[in-house]
């Protein structure tokens, strides 16, 4: 099966500092073990710099752009990129239009459409209700998948 990686699961796989790194590493490793292909997009990783590079002070991780950078090229080598096309665009204007949708959940929605162009359903995300259930994706919270024994 294959699942995108949202950018707050991301961040915490990444920084084994975080309270939650443990939870979204274990998702991930059992998601890899049981055959499944992660994935990652460009969206998620302009979110991910964001935050990594935003001081700790304003809920950032406060890390170097060069650490950044470092973390960033170790994750596109780890995961393959779902990529950008005009009907990614053109999809979510169709999410958002019909659905209503408006301000920061726009950002979710280009995620949604951006799994809808490439047949993706499955997302890995800390914030399940982010994503409305009649958007077409299935978003599956860590602890779900942390706890499940690998088969």
């Amino acid at each position: 099966m294959n699942w995108l990686i949202d950018t707050n699961v991301l961040l915490r796989f990444a920084d084994d500092s975080s309270p939650e790194h443990g939870t979204a590493a274990t998702a991930v490793e059992h998601l890899l073990a049981s055959g499944n292909t992660l994935y990652i997009g460009s969206q998620v990783l302009v979110e991910f710099w964001a935050v990594a590079t935003r001081p700790e002070s304003a809920n950032g991780l406060g890390w170097s752009t060069t650490t950044a950078a470092d973390v960033v090229r170790a994750l596109r080598d780890q995961f393959p990129l779902l990529n950008d096309t005009p009907d990614v665009l053109d999809r979510w204007f169709e999410l958002v239009e019909r659905r209503q949708v408006a301000g920061k959940r726009v950002h979710d929605a280009r995620l949604a459409a951006l799994l809808l162009v490439h047949g993706v359903r499955q997302l890995l995300t800390f914030n399940t209700t982010d994503f409305s259930q009649d958007w077409g994706v299935d978003a599956v919270h860590p602890t779900r998948l942390a706890h499940t024994p690998t088969e």
